[in-house]
């Protein structure tokens, strides 16, 4: 397997001689992070049914997009990751595939048949009981030129083993706001339901947005070398020094007119 030998190779000190060209491939595999870049969307891929359309059709301007790049005859790590992607996805009730937010998995395959992508469909969304993903998860196919494109512009690296008839890659998620922009990768084959949802929150339509995320929003931020989200320790401080005050306040003024009501009080 192409994912376990990338595995032991980063682990172990092996000679390049002993491990061939195969390795030497997948040691170009991985992801340059390139946050703010714009997704051509003027390219037009092939859905799961054979109909075809451009990128931009899949941007509202309001909801941001998850993309994933899989193929349909992966071995393994594909169905690893969109398993964990809609394990998550499962635990997330005010965020919806094709509600609040869409899904584009483009196939690293350009060979991919109508057939093939229609059961990668079906298998990944069988375990997913929202209905409206089945209009807003949309499994594309292109030609290897313009899948290239769509991965060199979100820095995602990937490599055509041709012995084995795989392609080694990574497993990330990459966020597009509503804008088709490139806003965040969130990396492996689990993904915590807050993070995911909070990622969302931060670029979706305020219309989208519950008043909880927003207020979590403002006291949280990312944290890209732990993938989570942490506490702005800063402006939390700030708000429940802001609370105190207010309650203080309050309080003093209530004194206030209690001390006043008693001295104009008639004496018996």
């Amino acid at each position: 397997m192409v994912v376990a030998l990338f595995a032991i190779t980063s682990m172990v000190d092996v000679a390049p001689a002993q491990l061939g060209v195969e390795i030497q491939q997948v040691d170009e595999v991985g992801v340059t992070e390139k946050l703010g870049a714009t997704l051509p969307l003027d390219i037009a891929f092939r859905d799961h049914q054979g109909n075809s359309a451009p990128l931009s059709s899949y941007f509202d301007g309001e909801r941001p997009v998850v993309l994933t790049l899989n193929y349909a005859n992966c071995p393994q790590l594909c169905s690893l990751q969109l398993d964990g992607f809609v394990n998550t996805l499962n635990q997330l009730d005010d965020w919806q595939v094709g509600n609040q937010f869409q899904v584009i998995t483009i196939s690293l395959d350009p060979t991919e048949t109508d057939e093939m992508a229609q059961k990668f469909h079906d298998r990944v969304l069988s375990d997913y009981s929202v209905s409206t993903a089945q209009d807003g998860w949309h499994f594309l196919r292109g030609s290897e030129e313009d899948v290239r494109a769509i991965a060199d512009t979100v820095g995602f690296h990937y490599n055509y083993i041709e012995r084995k008839g795989e392609y080694a890659h990574t497993a990330v998620l990459t966020l597009l706001d509503p804008k088709a922009q490139v806003a965040r990768y969130l990396y492996g084959i689990e993904y915590p339901p807050s993070t995911l949802r909070l990622s969302m929150a931060e670029t979706a339509s305020s219309k989208f947005v519950s008043t909880v995320d927003a207020l979590i929003l403002r006291c949280f931020s990312f944290d890209a070398a732990s993938g989570t989200f942490v506490a702005n320790a800063w402006l939390i401080t700030k708000v429940v020094m802001t609370l105190v005050a207010v309650l203080l306040i309050t309080f003093l003024v209530w004194l206030h007119f209690q001390s006043r009501n008693k001295s104009t009080k008639p004496v018996a």
